[in-house]
C-alpha cells in the first residue's frame, strides 16, 4: 500500500473508491461524499498538499482530506471526507490516512485540526470539541461528534466558538451539508 499526494489525474478513483465506502440504497445524488471530494477541488479552503490517497498499484482504495477552517480567530484544518473502498477496509489503511494527514498538518504548522466523527478518532488524540467551548451548530448531536486535536498545545485553552469550514461544506443557504 502506498500513500501519495491527491493527485487530479486520480480523481476518478478517489470518487470510486468514497463510493464504495459510503454508498447505501438511500444516498443522495448530489450531496455525498464522493461528489464532495471533487467540490473541495474548486473550494476556498483546498490544501492539495494535505489531500491524501491510499493506492494498491494504481487503484485508488482511500482517500483523506484537510482543508481550512476557522474557530473564532483561529485558523486550523477540518478532516474529511475520509473514506477507505470496501473491501479494504479494517486493514489499517484509514489509520494510515489519517496519520499521514496529521504529520502533514504539524508540518505545516497548523495549530489544530477538527472534524465530525465517531469514537474512532480518539485513537489519533482527538477530543470532544464541547469541552473546550467549541461548536459547529446549533444542533446539539453534531456538536456531540465535534472533535478536535490540538498539535500546538499552546492554543488549547486559547480556543473557543464555533466552527467553520471552507465554503464547500455549506448549501447555497449557508447551512452545514
Amino acid at each position: 500500500m502506498e500513500i501519495k499526494t491527491f493527485d487530479i489525474t486520480y480523481l476518478h478513483g478517489t470518487k470510486d473508491a468514497l463510493k464504495s465506502a459510503f454508498y447505501h440504497e438511500n444516498s443522495n445524488d448530489i450531496f455525498n461524499e464522493w461528489e464532495f471530494a471533487e467540490t473541495l477541488l474548486k473550494s476556498d479552503g483546498y490544501l492539495p498538499e494535505l489531500c491524501v490517497i491510499a493506492l494498491d498499484g494504481e487503484n485508488v482504495v482511500g482517500y483523506n482530506a484537510l482543508t481550512k477552517a476557522k474557530i473564532g480567530s483561529s485558523s486550523g484544518l477540518a478532516l474529511g471526507p475520509l473514506g477507505v473502498r470496501k473491501g479494504y477496509q479494517n486493514a489499517g489503511i484509514g489509520s494510515a490516512l489519517v496519520e499521514e494527514c496529521i504529520k502533514r498538518a504539524e508540518k505545516s504548522g497548523f495549530a489544530w485540526i477538527a472534524l465530525l466523527g465517531g469514537d474512532y478518532y480518539s485513537r489519533f488524540g482527538f477530543e470532544c470539541g464541547k469541552n473546550y467551548g467549541i461548536t459547529v451548530s446549533e444542533n446539539e448531536f453534531e456538536n456531540e461528534h465535534l472533535q478536535i486535536l490540538f498539535l500546538d498545545g499552546s492554543v488549547k485553552d486559547k480556543i473557543s466558538g464555533k466552527l467553520v469550514y471552507c465554503n464547500a461544506f455549506y448549501d447555497s443557504a449557508g447551512n452545514l451539508l
